[in-house]
């Protein structure tokens, strides 16, 4: 979703909302003076909001999308009688990222590009070791998003 469909999706729950709007607050007897000056400020409204969110929805897609987060690939194994999850992608300027989820020293850690971003609980079952992979996964999106989001955008266009 992009800005202009945003803004056209807001225009038209802020003129359907002005229905609602002067069911709950002004008398019968108002409504037909009131309605042009309700539905134009609850339209605009709508339209400011839509398109505001339609743009932030867009960017957070091309700074996904140039991070690479697309084209994941995910692999849960085990290694010996212990589970193991990992995630590998590359992004835009070709740099590998890889988030392990593993037991070390009795306890479950996860791992990005090697070095320890989180320590879970002690639990290796399969279930716990893709839930804490996920957990550990998000985050590292997060961060990542946060910190160089905005400087990838522009290799998409390249």
């Amino acid at each position: 979703m992009n800005a202009l469909s945003g803004s056209i999706f807001g225009a038209i729950l802020g003129f359907i909302s002005s229905f609602g709007f002067m069911a709950m607050n002004i008398k019968k007897s108002q409504r037909s003076q009131l309605f042009p000056i309700i539905a134009v400020i609850t339209t605009v409204f709508g339209a400011v909001g839509g398109g505001r969110i339609g743009y932030n929805l867009d960017k957070s897609d091309k700074i996904a999308r140039s991070l690479g987060l697309d084209n994941i690939k995910h692999t849960h194994y085990k290694v010996g009688r212990l589970w193991e999850s990992q995630s590998t992608w590359n992004d835009v300027k070709g740099a590998r990222h890889m988030v392990t989820t593993l037991k070390r020293n009795n306890n479950i850690v996860s791992l990005y590009n090697g070095g320890v971003i989180s320590t879970h609980g002690t639990s290796a079952s399969s279930v716990n070791i893709t839930r804490y992979h996920n957990e550990a996964r998000n985050i590292t999106f997060a961060k990542l998003k946060e910190r160089v989001g905005d400087g990838y955008i522009k290799y998409l266009s390249k």
